[in-house]
């Protein structure tokens, strides 16, 4: 075989890999919207929030939920209510150790307690009305969503969602068309108007669902500026608005981002030195104009300035 007729060979053989590369890439991110032009992070950053109070939280708080005049907090053992006016402690009850998360059933008053292979289900004021066993082996749960008549469970173990009726009834494993990566626990899931959003952070996405467990889509890229999400294991945490716009909290370079909920990002909120710094991701929850930021032992509440939440 001639030199020339080698070379051209090589030549067709490299294109048709990379070829099939490329389709495999486009097949791979199907539905995954991707935006970029994210502003980039200074010192000069200009946040659109202003602090508007502060108050001292117990040690090692885990999650936060809002519900009516209230903000609910889970340490690793006990619920916590302050008032939201005041953010003073009303109550407190003990739930049982190794708490990983809490939903609050705003119609019927209920807090769903999560643990590693476990849901319990208490009155606000502490009373266990029920509880269920993980439906897997080596279930290792996560973060719950509620909707109006599911509760949505994630694994970080067996990489997947766990759907329930609210009494504790198995429903269906949910399971990403890409997969789930979950690094580091980071596997928060948030219900807004019967859309299940949960975090595939592994792979730096936000992944939608239907209550059917139908995928729906996903956004997200990865990078350091805002608007990307970074490290090994982001976004950390969401939550949203009344409107539906999306909070996003990082941990390893902790920031809160405010996204669409199509998934075009609209701007940063608060950077690392607003957030006190650190290597944690904050508690996130925003309501009526400002946001609730939960870390570091104390809350901070933001009134935004610029944006409507």
């Amino acid at each position: 075989m001639s030199k020339q007729l080698h070379i051209v060979l090589n030549l067709a053989i490299l294109l048709l890999v990379a070829g099939f590369v490329g389709y495999v890439i486009v097949s791979v991110n199907s539905g995954t919207v991707e935006y970029s032009g994210a502003e980039t992070e200074s010192a000069d950053f200009v946040s659109p929030c202003t602090l508007e109070a502060t108050g001292a939280l117990p040690g090692g708080v885990r999650r936060m939920r809002l519900s009516g005049d209230r903000i609910y907090l889970a340490s690793s053992d006990s619920v916590f209510a302050f008032g939201r006016d005041d953010m003073v402690c009303l109550n407190r009850f003990y739930a049982g150790e190794n708490m990983a998360d809490i939903a609050v059933d705003n119609g019927k008053e209920e807090i769903y307690a999560l643990y590693g292979a476990e849901v319990r289900v208490f009155t606000r004021n502490g009373k266990l009305i029920r509880e269920w066993e993980a439906c897997s082996d080596n279930a290792l749960y996560a973060s719950i969503a509620l909707s109006d008549d599911y509760a949505f469970v994630t694994d970080a173990e067996n990489k997947n969602i766990c759907q329930y009726t609210k009494d504790g009834n198995f429903i269906r494993f949910i399971h990403s068309p890409r997969g789930f990566v979950i690094p580091s626990y980071s596997f928060d899931i948030e219900n807004f108007r019967d859309t299940v959003y949960c975090v595939n952070s592994g792979r730096h996405l936000v992944e939608s669902y239907t209550v059917d467990g139908k995928f729906i889509g996903s956004f997200g890229i990865p990078g350091s500026k805002p608007g990307t999400f970074s490290g090994c294991c982001n976004p950390a945490r969401i939550t949203f608005d009344a409107d539906g716009q999306m909070l996003t909290s990082e941990k390893g370079n902790p920031r809160v981002c405010l996204f669409e909920r199509s998934g075009r990002f609209v701007r940063m909120l608060l950077n690392s030195k607003m957030l006190g710094g650190g290597h944690d991701a904050c508690e996130i929850q925003a309501e009526n104009g400002r946001i609730y930021v939960a870390g570091q032992e104390k809350i901070n509440v933001y009134k935004t300035n610029e944006i409507s939440l």
